[in-house]
């Protein structure tokens, strides 16, 4: 299916008004209302939108792409305008998509196509610069440039991107700076080459420190020694994370599907969902947050 089948000539919006963000957003939903005889409370889905946009951050520089789900509207909308006054938006482009019930998988379809083609500078900046020269220009360039909207979300349309990983001869104390200073739980450990090797778990390190016997007791309310956590405090640097690791974490490659990824995450109860080439390359960590915000809210 072709990308452009997706859009509307008559919903591309050459010079929309507004000296703000917020007066260009309504310009573009009372035209959507007029043009497909909607009833929409422009005021509340702007503030909507906004809020939104500003909670997930920016997706692609120079091209604003606004979107929220309404549950009442039962197709996909999408508007594009160019703004008069871009400076105030910071701006040349706004994409602006309106998800109704049951639209989205076809959005989420849509946005993986998006990220992936204007991921690359080179098409991103063609891509605004058609949008820019008007509506004939764009449709000429769209229908041109043979994108295709993607039959499957697939794990690289909804991963993140690792930020800290640990290699697996580093001691526990750089583990243990890298869960308070990221505010993580687990982290993925590689090997001298960036292959995945293993996956640490802060629960798991702090629990092999206790003995045995205490998971047995029902009743803990005579435990009040500080022991344990001295042991940590002698022993930190001098014990290597791959001693602690799982060495069988979850894996999944680049194309995996999104439902796949979904269903390894939650079967394994714990633990991340990690990203690898296929070569075992590390290339970005699947959690909960990553299906929250990109697919159920994004």
């Amino acid at each position: 299916m072709k990308f452009i089948s997706m859009l509307d000539e008559d919903l591309f919006l050459e010079s929309v008004s507004g000296s703000s963000r917020s007066e260009v957003y309504s310009s573009m939903l009372n035209a959507l209302s007029d043009y497909a005889e909607l009833e929409l409370d422009t005021a509340a889905l702007t503030r909507e939108m906004i809020e939104h946009e500003d909670s997930v951050g920016a997706m692609l520089p120079n091209l604003a792409m606004p979107h929220l789900r309404i549950a009442e509207l039962h197709d996909l909308y999408i508007v594009i305008g160019l703004p008069e006054n871009p400076a105030a938006l910071g701006t040349d482009v706004v994409f602006m998509s309106l998800i109704g019930d049951g639209m989205s998988d076809v959005y989420l379809k849509m946005l993986s196509t998006l990220g992936r083609s204007l991921g690359k500078k080179e098409n991103l900046d063609a891509f605004v610069a058609a949008a820019k020269a008007g509506r004939s220009a764009f449709w000429e360039y769209m229908r041109s440039c043979g994108m295709t909207l993607r039959e499957v979300v697939s794990a690289e349309d909804v991963m993140s991107p690792v930020r800290e990983v640990l290699r697996t001869d580093a001691p526990l104390s750089k583990a243990f700076d890298l869960f308070f200073s990221g505010h993580c739980r687990f982290l993925p450990v590689v090997d001298n080459e960036g292959r995945l090797a293993g996956e640490l778990s802060a629960r798991e390190v702090i629990k092999s420190f206790f003995p045995e016997y205490v998971f047995m007791m029902e009743n803990l309310n005579f435990l009040n020694d500080f022991a344990v956590f001295n042991e940590i405090f002698h022993s930190e640097h001098s014990l290597p994370v791959s001693r602690y690791m799982n060495s069988e974490p979850a894996m999944a490659t680049l194309d995996t599907p999104l439902i796949q990824l979904t269903l390894l995450l939650i079967k394994q109860g714990s633990g991340d969902v990690y990203i690898v080439d296929d070569d075992n390359k590390l290339q970005g960590v699947f959690k909960t947050d990553n299906v929250i915000s990109k697919v159920l809210r994004g």
